[in-house]
């Protein structure tokens, strides 16, 4: 009982990173119908930009959590100003290729900037780990899954309530509708590309003490969050929620039951399942329209 309680709690931990990805992943989907294969560069200059502030320039991690989703937002909104929108009126094929070349873009100037095999961070939280009979829970562990399953929360609430996610919203339901309604195209897409881009910087600044800092981590952020998202329902922000956790919870539990080398196979099984069980996601919303 004690292991699976560890297991559990690591699973959340890694599933609610996974969240804040495909969280932002989706938000930009939803406003503006575009597939970022960016994000996961994202991510890694997000982990990067935290690297430099805890450990460079030797600022607290508050800092960190503070200034690079806003470092990371603006990037993400300088790409949209700069690449994509110049394309939004190309086929869908042309602005997917171009946001995969942007992400591995981003990756190549990382490896250009900092050309070293692995950068490590400290924990986020310093400590001796609680200990509850035979169970032994880390403080890093415990911080990870509370405060990005938090920001993913927040995230969600964003969209869901506040009022630049009604914009987004009814970008969301009818393009031609919210235009009518007095909405900016540009505004919005400028604004989803903020909050996509200030989720990813967030979810690097939480995944770089647990993963290092490499090229690899763009991979496998931008393949968890999709993952993620494909689960939940691609059109859902609660389903991005909730995929990002049954995904942590299925890779931590494959890696300590089965084998290690299951840990990345289990996240593709569980793709290809949901794709041909249910196609439109597990937590799929309803199509309404909100304008």
């Amino acid at each position: 009982m004690s292991e699976l309680l560890m297991v559990i709690i690591g699973g959340l931990a890694s599933g609610a990173v996974y969240s804040l990805v495909a969280i932002g992943i989706v938000v930009i989907h939803k406003a503006t119908k575009t597939v970022n294969f960016a994000h996961g560069g994202f991510v890694l200059l997000g982990a990067f930009a935290a690297y430099l502030v805890v450990v460079k320039l030797q600022w607290t991690y508050w800092a960190a959590y503070l200034i690079v989703p806003v470092l990371i937002g603006g990037l993400a909104t300088g790409v949209e100003l700069a690449i994509l929108r110049p394309l939004r009126k190309a086929d869908l094929f042309t602005v997917i290729t171009a946001t995969i070349f942007i992400g591995i873009g981003l990756s190549e100037i990382y490896r250009l900037s900092y050309n070293t095999e692995i950068l490590a961070m400290p924990k986020p939280i310093a400590g001796a780990p609680f200990f509850f009979g035979d169970v032994i829970l880390t403080r890093g562990q415990l911080w990870v899954a509370a405060g990005a399953l938090t920001a993913g929360f927040v995230g969600l609430l964003v969209f869901s309530h506040a009022t630049i996610g009604r914009s987004m919203r009814a970008m969301a339901s009818n393009v031609r509708g919210a235009t009518l309604c007095g909405y900016s195209v540009d505004r919005v897409y400028a604004i989803a590309w903020f909050v996509g881009g200030a989720l990813a910087g967030l979810a690097g600044v939480f995944a770089g003490p647990s993963k290092g800092i490499s090229p690899d981590l763009a991979v496998a952020m931008i393949t968890a969050g999709f993952v993620a998202a494909v689960i939940g329902g691609f059109d859902s922000l609660r389903g991005a929620l909730l995929g990002g956790l049954l995904l942590g919870l299925a890779e931590t539990f494959a890696a300590a039951y089965v084998s290690s080398a299951m840990k990345s196979a289990i996240s593709f099984l569980l793709l290809f399942v949901v794709l041909l069980w249910r196609p439109d996601g597990l937590f799929s919303e309803a199509k309404v329209r909100d304008v």
